[in-house]
Protein backbone atom coordinates (compact mmCIF):
# COMPACT_ATOMS: atom_id res chain seq x y z
CA UNK A 1 0.00 0.00 0.00
CA UNK A 2 1.52 3.38 -1.02
CA UNK A 3 2.10 5.64 2.00
CA UNK A 4 -1.14 8.25 2.44
CA UNK A 5 -4.00 8.85 5.56
CA UNK A 6 -7.59 7.47 5.93
CA UNK A 7 -10.20 9.71 6.51
CA UNK A 8 -13.31 7.47 7.88
CA UNK A 9 -13.07 4.98 4.64
CA UNK A 10 -11.59 6.78 2.05
CA UNK A 11 -7.36 6.31 1.73
CA UNK A 12 -5.57 9.05 -0.04
CA UNK A 13 -3.11 7.29 -1.86
CA UNK A 14 -5.56 4.45 -2.72
CA UNK A 15 -8.93 6.59 -3.73
CA UNK A 16 -7.52 9.54 -4.97
CA UNK A 17 -3.68 9.02 -5.95
CA UNK A 18 -2.39 11.80 -3.03
CA UNK A 19 0.94 10.30 -1.68
CA UNK A 20 1.37 11.44 1.86
CA UNK A 21 5.12 13.43 1.78
CA UNK A 22 4.90 15.02 5.31
CA UNK A 23 2.68 15.07 8.71
CA UNK A 24 2.89 17.02 12.06
CA UNK A 25 0.35 16.37 14.42
CA UNK A 26 1.22 18.59 17.39
CA UNK A 27 0.45 17.11 20.95
CA UNK A 28 -2.13 19.00 22.88
CA UNK A 29 -1.33 21.41 25.05
CA UNK A 30 -2.05 21.67 28.47
CA UNK A 31 -4.96 23.92 29.80
CA UNK A 32 -2.79 25.75 32.76
CA UNK A 33 -3.84 27.99 35.69
CA UNK A 34 -1.30 29.56 37.68
CA UNK A 35 -2.27 32.72 40.38
CA UNK A 36 0.68 34.36 41.16
CA UNK A 37 1.54 34.98 45.16
CA UNK A 38 2.34 38.81 45.42
CA UNK A 39 4.15 38.09 48.73
CA UNK A 40 6.35 34.60 48.69
CA UNK A 41 7.74 32.64 46.23
CA UNK A 42 6.34 31.11 43.23
CA UNK A 43 2.62 30.35 42.55
CA UNK A 44 -0.29 28.85 43.19
CA UNK A 45 -1.37 25.99 40.86
CA UNK A 46 -4.91 25.58 40.28
CA UNK A 47 -4.57 23.56 36.82
CA UNK A 48 -6.26 20.41 38.31
CA UNK A 49 -8.20 22.31 41.32
CA UNK A 50 -12.38 22.42 39.51
CA UNK A 51 -11.99 18.73 37.93
CA UNK A 52 -9.31 17.32 39.29
CA UNK A 53 -7.37 16.70 36.24
CA UNK A 54 -5.48 17.84 33.49
CA UNK A 55 -7.79 19.97 30.70
CA UNK A 56 -6.17 19.56 27.53
CA UNK A 57 -6.75 22.15 24.26
CA UNK A 58 -7.35 20.57 21.10
CA UNK A 59 -4.45 19.51 18.66
CA UNK A 60 -3.62 20.36 15.14
CA UNK A 61 -2.38 18.16 12.11
CA UNK A 62 -0.87 19.49 9.07
CA UNK A 63 -0.56 16.79 6.33
CA UNK A 64 1.31 16.92 2.92
CA UNK A 65 0.89 14.89 -0.10
CA UNK A 66 1.52 15.02 -3.86
CA UNK A 67 -0.87 14.63 -6.34
CA UNK A 68 -0.05 12.53 -8.98
CA UNK A 69 -3.31 12.24 -11.06
CA UNK A 70 -2.63 14.02 -15.04
CA UNK A 71 -3.00 17.94 -14.92
CA UNK A 72 -6.16 18.06 -16.81
CA UNK A 73 -8.01 16.16 -13.96
CA UNK A 74 -6.83 17.88 -11.34
CA UNK A 75 -10.07 20.28 -10.60
CA UNK A 76 -12.06 17.56 -11.13
CA UNK A 77 -10.18 15.63 -8.33
CA UNK A 78 -9.43 18.85 -5.93
CA UNK A 79 -13.45 19.46 -6.10
CA UNK A 80 -13.58 15.93 -5.18
CA UNK A 81 -11.11 16.21 -2.68
CA UNK A 82 -12.93 19.51 -1.13
CA UNK A 83 -16.35 18.02 -1.10
CA UNK A 84 -15.51 15.16 0.88
CA UNK A 85 -13.12 16.95 4.20
CA UNK A 86 -13.33 20.36 3.48
CA UNK A 87 -14.60 21.90 6.98
CA UNK A 88 -16.37 18.51 7.85
CA UNK A 89 -15.18 16.25 10.59
CA UNK A 90 -13.90 13.20 9.85
CA UNK A 91 -11.65 9.89 11.46
CA UNK A 92 -7.92 10.47 10.84
CA UNK A 93 -5.69 7.15 10.93
CA UNK A 94 -2.38 7.70 10.21
CA UNK A 95 0.10 5.69 8.59
CA UNK A 96 2.15 5.25 11.59
CA UNK A 97 -0.26 4.55 14.16
CA UNK A 98 -3.38 2.21 12.59
CA UNK A 99 -4.56 1.13 15.94
CA UNK A 100 -5.89 4.79 16.71
CA UNK A 101 -7.86 7.91 14.68
CA UNK A 102 -8.25 11.36 15.37
CA UNK A 103 -11.49 13.07 14.94
CA UNK A 104 -11.54 16.57 14.07
CA UNK A 105 -12.72 19.27 11.28
CA UNK A 106 -10.98 19.38 8.21
CA UNK A 107 -9.99 22.23 5.72
CA UNK A 108 -7.65 22.36 2.21
CA UNK A 109 -5.01 25.06 2.90
CA UNK A 110 -3.19 25.48 -0.04
CA UNK A 111 -2.91 23.90 -3.38
CA UNK A 112 0.42 24.36 -5.60
CA UNK A 113 0.87 23.33 -9.33
CA UNK A 114 4.78 22.11 -9.89
CA UNK A 115 4.69 20.66 -13.14
CA UNK A 116 3.24 17.46 -13.48
CA UNK A 117 3.19 17.46 -9.68
CA UNK A 118 0.45 18.96 -7.66
CA UNK A 119 1.39 19.69 -3.80
CA UNK A 120 -1.61 19.71 -1.65
CA UNK A 121 -1.64 20.52 1.92
CA UNK A 122 -4.90 19.80 4.71
CA UNK A 123 -5.01 21.18 8.07
CA UNK A 124 -7.63 19.37 11.22
CA UNK A 125 -8.58 20.48 14.66
CA UNK A 126 -8.87 17.42 16.52
CA UNK A 127 -9.74 16.42 19.59
CA UNK A 128 -6.99 16.36 22.00
CA UNK A 129 -7.22 12.64 22.60
CA UNK A 130 -6.04 9.57 19.92
CA UNK A 131 -8.97 7.26 19.97
CA UNK A 132 -8.74 3.17 19.86
CA UNK A 133 -10.22 2.23 15.93
CA UNK A 134 -12.78 -0.05 18.54
CA UNK A 135 -14.75 0.18 22.04
CA UNK A 136 -13.07 -1.70 24.46
CA UNK A 137 -15.95 -4.20 25.97
CA UNK A 138 -15.77 -6.38 29.18
CA UNK A 139 -18.89 -9.02 28.61
CA UNK A 140 -20.62 -12.02 30.63
CA UNK A 141 -22.01 -13.90 32.79
CA UNK A 142 -23.08 -13.90 36.33
CA UNK A 143 -21.61 -17.39 37.55
CA UNK A 144 -23.20 -19.55 40.58
CA UNK A 145 -21.81 -17.03 43.52
CA UNK A 146 -23.87 -14.21 42.21
CA UNK A 147 -21.38 -11.64 41.77
CA UNK A 148 -18.26 -10.98 39.44
CA UNK A 149 -15.54 -8.22 39.89
CA UNK A 150 -13.75 -6.85 36.82
CA UNK A 151 -10.58 -4.91 35.92
CA UNK A 152 -11.40 -2.48 33.90
CA UNK A 153 -8.09 -1.32 31.81
CA UNK A 154 -8.61 2.60 30.78
CA UNK A 155 -5.99 5.26 29.05
CA UNK A 156 -5.44 8.46 29.41
CA UNK A 157 -9.25 9.94 29.17
CA UNK A 158 -11.37 9.48 31.76
CA UNK A 159 -14.78 7.90 30.44
CA UNK A 160 -18.54 7.23 31.24
CA UNK A 161 -19.00 3.58 30.54
CA UNK A 162 -22.19 2.09 29.41
CA UNK A 163 -23.33 -0.93 31.09
CA UNK A 164 -26.19 -2.87 29.43
CA UNK A 165 -27.32 -5.82 31.87
CA UNK A 166 -29.95 -8.25 31.78
CA UNK A 167 -31.73 -8.57 34.57
CA UNK A 168 -31.31 -6.26 38.01
CA UNK A 169 -27.62 -6.05 39.47
CA UNK A 170 -26.20 -3.43 42.38
CA UNK A 171 -23.13 -2.51 40.76
CA UNK A 172 -20.03 -1.58 43.60
CA UNK A 173 -17.75 0.83 42.38
CA UNK A 174 -15.10 2.97 44.53
CA UNK A 175 -16.49 2.39 47.71
CA UNK A 176 -19.95 3.02 46.24
CA UNK A 177 -23.10 0.97 45.08
CA UNK A 178 -25.41 1.96 42.66
CA UNK A 179 -28.50 -0.05 42.07
CA UNK A 180 -29.16 -0.81 38.14
CA UNK A 181 -32.52 -2.78 36.59
CA UNK A 182 -32.58 -4.37 32.77
CA UNK A 183 -31.15 -1.93 30.11
CA UNK A 184 -28.54 0.49 29.22
CA UNK A 185 -26.86 2.64 31.80
CA UNK A 186 -24.65 5.28 32.09
CA UNK A 187 -24.05 7.55 34.84
CA UNK A 188 -21.58 10.49 36.47
CA UNK A 189 -21.35 8.73 39.24
CA UNK A 190 -18.82 5.67 37.40
CA UNK A 191 -16.16 7.53 35.00
CA UNK A 192 -13.22 5.53 34.76
CA UNK A 193 -9.72 6.71 35.55
CA UNK A 194 -6.06 6.13 33.61
CA UNK A 195 -5.25 2.73 34.76
CA UNK A 196 -6.97 -0.27 36.25
CA UNK A 197 -10.61 0.13 37.45
CA UNK A 198 -12.16 -2.26 39.87
CA UNK A 199 -16.19 -2.79 39.65
CA UNK A 200 -18.36 -5.40 41.26
CA UNK A 201 -20.98 -7.01 39.72
CA UNK A 202 -23.74 -9.03 41.71
CA UNK A 203 -27.12 -10.61 40.61
CA UNK A 204 -28.90 -13.50 39.50
CA UNK A 205 -27.04 -16.34 38.12
CA UNK A 206 -27.01 -16.08 34.45
CA UNK A 207 -27.45 -12.52 34.19
CA UNK A 208 -25.58 -11.41 31.31
CA UNK A 209 -23.79 -7.79 31.05
CA UNK A 210 -21.51 -5.26 29.12
CA UNK A 211 -19.03 -2.96 30.38
CA UNK A 212 -18.27 -0.67 26.82
CA UNK A 213 -16.34 2.31 27.04
CA UNK A 214 -14.20 4.56 24.15
CA UNK A 215 -10.61 4.35 25.18
CA UNK A 216 -8.25 8.02 24.72
CA UNK A 217 -4.40 8.35 24.61
CA UNK A 218 -2.12 11.19 24.36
Amino acid sequence: MRRGIIFDNLHTADDWDLILTAQEMEPPKVKTKYIDLPIGDGSIDLTEAIYGDVSLEDREGTFEFDMLCPPAERADLLSAIGSYIHGKKRKIILPDDDQHYYYGRMAISSFKANGIIGKLEIEAVCDPYKYKLDPTIYSGSIGAGGSITLSCSNSRKRVIPKITVSGAVSIAFEGNTYNLSTGTWQTTSIIFKEGQNPITITGAAGTTYSIEYQEGAI
